[in-house]
């Protein structure tokens, strides 16, 4: 338990506190989550006589078919979200950016968010589930990553009921997609899809404006639409638990 406190704190402020002391642009952000996996294989080394698979990095037959249904999953559940909060006017829309700089802005989410995603899932779960195996029982580590993940989106995105919620509502997609495969892709790839849609509206920036698509914030829109994100959450976790449960319904053996 204490070789797992230790990496989890090494790791998570690297990832999250280092931005937050030294301003990035693009390109050093892009260095300082590409830094990252040396450091995460040098901790598993020194603390666990292991490398990247501590973390739910293994490669075996069919790993990338686990991305690519992930990122089917995540990214059509979020453009379900946002396709409803167009609908029902809680987003106006105005334009869409020039073919090139949408393009510019694409590949700046696909990788940017590709990494963060990765990175995220490594730590919250990868590591949680790797390191405690065996120390725990199963479902308190299932909690205990759903709770951290959770912990962390409030500490980026402050703290409200709703909001709590709904990362626990994602958190528990996102965790029984490695418990299910013993590895990181499916959960990385879901984590990956939602935050390209995410991206396409609001960029690597988080601010309405800097996406490919230009909108507004309509603040009269239904109260119901603050909760469409969790609905939906709830509703991918019912998707992968059936998907899981009509595919066999056996974990991953590699």
């Amino acid at each position: 338990m204490k070789k797992f406190l230790l990496a989890f704190l090494i790791l998570s402020l690297y990832f999250n506190l280092v931005p937050q002391l030294f301003p990035m642009n693009d390109i050093l952000r892009f260095i300082h989550l590409v830094s990252f996996f040396p450091i995460a294989l040098i901790v598993s080394k020194k603390l666990f006589k292991s490398g990247l698979e501590l973390y739910g990095v293994k490669f075996f037959k069919g790993w990338y078919g686990l991305i690519l249904v992930g990122f089917a999953t995540g990214f059509i559940s979020w453009a379900i979200l946002y396709i409803l909060s167009f609908v029902f006017n809680k987003y106006e829309y105005i334009s869409m950016k020039s073919f090139t700089e949408s393009g510019l802005i694409l590949i700046v989410v696909l990788v940017g968010f590709g990494l963060g995603s990765l990175i995220n899932d490594m730590i919250v779960r990868g590591l949680v589930f790797n390191s405690l195996k065996g120390k725990l029982p199963i479902y308190l580590i299932f909690i205990l990553s759903i709770l951290i993940y959770s912990f962390d989106d409030i500490w980026f995105a402050g703290f409200s009921v709703q909001n709590t919620i709904f990362s626990i509502a994602l958190g528990l997609s996102l965790t029984y997609a490695i418990y299910k495969t013993n590895s990181i892709w499916m959960t990385t790839g879901i984590h990956w899809g939602l935050n390209v849609c995410y991206g396409v509206l609001f960029s690597v920036s988080n601010k309405v404006g800097d996406g490919i698509i230009l909108f507004e914030v309509n603040k009269r829109a239904p109260i119901l639409l603050d909760w469409m994100s969790t609905i939906i959450s709830i509703m991918m976790f019912i998707f992968i638990y059936s998907y899981w449960r009509l595919s066999g319904g056996e974990n991953s053996k590699n």
